[in-house]
């Protein structure tokens, strides 16, 4: 499987149900002080993105059966 970065990247997935534990990480890591504040920015813009799309594809991979019960 693969996404796409915001960079135009083509990014391989190899374990999508661990490269969404990271993302879900890398999206709320930031540097410390105001100095920082654009870099944080685009990071977390980053990462929010390719946490979404990993979840997009985590719908379309996962089949219907092992979806959780919704009560």
């Amino acid at each position: 499987m693969f996404i796409i970065d915001q960079n135009g990247k083509e990014i391989e997935v190899t374990d999508l149900r661990l490269a969404i534990m990271q993302a879900d990480d890398y999206r709320h890591y930031q540097l410390r002080g105001s100095a920082h504040k654009d870099y944080n920015r685009r990071q977390q813009a980053y990462w929010e993105d390719i946490y979404v799309k990993l979840m997009i594809l985590a719908e379309h991979a996962i089949p219907a059966d092992n979806q959780p019960n919704e009560r």
